[in-house]
């Protein structure tokens, strides 16, 4: 889905598009098309047509257009990740958790344009990761599905001139207090961080 509202006036401001198999060939072209999609998304038409909750700083009055518990991240965080663009995210099914890393626009620009190969990424000076991982809940759209729920880690890496001067920290807990780990453990997680692949190249 492609939300531009004078492009796609008369289909309430979406544009359409899906793929099909495993060589992703483009399906459907016509108004038969257009209309199979909005079908399908007519249960949620007060939503905006979408069944997923985003993840945002944003504020409105509906509540469910926004995943507001997932994006409750204290204000006074040395930065704040959700602002940023998503790197890449996965799910820990056993601790029924999700994270998405975040990046700040050098590190962003970087993780797009492995040096090295793909995983391969050559952060510059002043990039900063963040890695942001929340419990799961229910998708009150999909039975069976789980998304986003409360915070439960914010871990930052910044990357400095000198690589063994990169700074990590954690911060977690009921107010999100800092967590000083010890060295040892603290640079596996930023080892970690920052060798996770991107999702687009």
């Amino acid at each position: 889905m492609v939300k531009d509202a004078q492009r796609y006036r008369s289909t309430a401001g979406w544009g359409w598009g899906r793929w099909r198999g495993l060589d992703l060939k483009p399906y459907g072209a016509d108004a038969r098309f257009v209309q199979e999609c909005t079908g399908c998304h007519q249960p949620v038409r007060g939503n905006d047509d979408v069944y997923t909750l985003p993840i945002s700083s944003a504020h409105t009055d509906r509540e469910e257009l926004l995943n507001n518990r997932a994006a409750s991240l204290p204000a006074d965080l040395p930065w704040q990740p959700l602002d940023w663009s998503a790197v890449t995210m996965f799910v820990d099914p056993g601790n029924h958790a999700t994270a998405t890393l975040y990046a700040n626009g050098s590190a962003v620009q970087a993780a797009h344009r492995p040096a090295g190969g793909w995983g391969a990424i050559a952060y510059p000076a002043g990039a900063v990761l963040a890695l942001v991982t929340w419990a799961q809940r229910d998708d009150p759209h999909w039975f069976g599905a789980r998304i986003p729920d409360r915070p439960l880690s914010v871990e930052f890496v910044q990357v400095r001139e000198d690589a063994n001067a990169d700074d990590y920290r954690r911060f977690d807990g009921p107010v999100f207090t800092e967590d000083r780990l010890n060295p040892a453990i603290a640079g596996q997680r930023m080892k970690f961080i920052l060798n996770l692949p991107p999702a687009l190249p």
